[in-house]
């Protein structure tokens, strides 16, 4: 009997040895799954999983999950909008998910010849001189603008006009950079003869020179809007 039962003991093992063989092959057979559209998409849909399959995808699934969704992933898609348009049975892609970093994009208005400037930028020992029941002129500057409107003039009063920039925020200086002396001969300066004097008020802009000086040319930064 004991020979009979170490008989039947490694047919057992056997069976189990060939079953988890066979399991492992048929495994290694099925490509994983990975995210795709199930109907067509516009850009700017919300993804809910209804709209969402799956597609076999052979290959090596660590490289594959660097590139693609894994469709036991797919709820990291749910409540995202589409970046783009797809087509049923587009896959989605890991770059679809991540935002892309878009650096800020900027304009120069100017230059512009100062004319006057205010008690703040005209003495470098004097640091706390605006604010606090100071003189609240020591924050202006007066710069000549072209009597006729040219461009540069219309865009800076867009900026400076507090009734649009409180509609829009992005319409504001973000700061004052001043013309190296040896770079004014080619700064193009406004060819209008006829000028006329403009005060600024630079409250709240941060990023402006310590000291301005009379006769300085002068640029502001502005963040680039296609309606300025």
């Amino acid at each position: 009997m004991g020979n009979v039962l170490k008989l039947l003991l490694a047919v057992v093992l056997a069976l189990a040895a060939a079953g988890l063989n066979a399991m492992w092959l048929t495994s290694e057979k099925q490509p994983p799954l990975f995210v795709m559209a199930k109907t067509d998409l516009p850009a700017g849909q919300t993804i809910s999983d209804e709209m969402l399959y799956f597609v076999p995808v052979p290959g090596n699934r660590d490289s594959l999950n660097t590139a693609l969704i894994p469709y036991a992933n797919r709820a990291i898609l749910f409540g995202l909008k589409t970046s783009r348009e797809y087509h049923r049975g587009d896959v989605f892609f890991q770059r679809d998910i991540t935002a892309p970093r878009q650096l800020a994009e900027f304009e120069v208005l100017g230059p512009f010849k100062l004319i006057s400037v205010g008690g703040r930028f005209t003495d470098q020992g004097k640091k706390n001189d605006v604010g606090g029941g100071g003189d609240s002129a020591g924050n202006n500057i007066t710069i000549a603008v072209s009597a006729n409107f040219d461009e540069r003039t219309r865009k800076l009063l867009q900026i400076v006009d507090p009734t649009r920039a409180a509609k829009d925020k992005t319409m504001r200086i973000i700061a004052i950079q001043v013309v190296p002396k040896e770079d004014q001969a080619s700064s193009q300066l406004s060819e209008d003869k006829q000028v006329v004097y403009q005060t600024i008020s630079l409250e709240g802009i941060t990023n402006v020179p310590k000291v301005l000086l009379v006769g300085d040319v002068i640029r502001f930064v502005v963040p680039a809007h296609s309606t300025l």
